[in-house]
């Protein structure tokens, strides 16, 4: 293992490999405020499990923990109190932010804005944002709900979605869509909200993933 910038306590599996330039268990900004004041408790650790691959220039955060196999691309930050489960890929020059919550066996790039969830064996191109409609109350005046999707769902590159909202299990947003209000399971959404169940979708590109799931294979 390359020799790596620890700011925080870091807990590693076995087998753990972590590239160049990787800094893991930054203190969050709370922290450093307090150290400023005179006064700092320890961060909780960053815990790596088993096998995980770090690739270069990787940020984690203190109190986030990646489970077996999860494999982290170039260029990467995590924040602080992230969950990934076994087998997470995060894809090159991904920002992932506070406490944010991911499934088993999903694939994660763009922007994941805090507290936002994603289940297990979903891919997450596009970006997942709050709606920030009180900048008047400042940075961390109000805590913001934030997107929700659901396993075995899609988000592709490009997208947006936006607040508070939950895209179903075995949904699609394609590629470039806007996403602010809620899709059920089994849609793809184009262009604006435009939802289309899944049965009535005869685009040929999603053909062979749409089979699949209305046969109840997983992805």
């Amino acid at each position: 293992m390359n020799p790596v910038d620890l700011r925080g306590e870091v807990r590693f599996g076995e087998g753990v490999v972590v590239g160049e330039q990787c800094v893991l268990g930054c203190p969050k900004e709370t922290r450093i405020r307090a150290a400023q004041r005179g006064g700092c408790s320890p961060g909780d650790p960053v815990v790596l499990g088993d096998r995980c691959l770090l690739f270069n220039q990787v940020i984690v955060y203190e109190g986030t923990t990646l489970g077996s196999d999860c494999v982290v691309e170039d260029r990467i930050r995590i924040g602080y109190g992230c969950v990934l489960g076994d087998r997470v890929r995060v894809v090159h020059g991904a920002y992932i932010c506070d406490r944010v919550r991911i499934g088993e066996d999903a694939c994660v790039a763009g922007f994941v804005c805090d507290a936002a969830s994603i289940g297990n064996r979903s891919t997450v191109m596009g970006d997942l944002v709050h709606e920030y409609t009180r900048p008047d109350l400042g940075w961390w005046g109000v805590d913001e709900m934030a997107p929700s999707v659901a396993d075995d769902a899609v988000v592709g590159f490009g997208a947006r979605v936006i607040g508070g909202v939950r895209i179903g299990s075995r949904s699609y947003v394609a590629a470039g869509a806007v996403v602010t209000k809620d899709v059920p399971s089994g849609h793809v959404v184009t262009g604006t909200n435009v939802h289309t169940p899944i049965g009535e979708w005869h685009g040929e590109r999603l053909g062979a993933l749409i089979e699949r799931w209305m046969a109840g294979v997983d992805r």
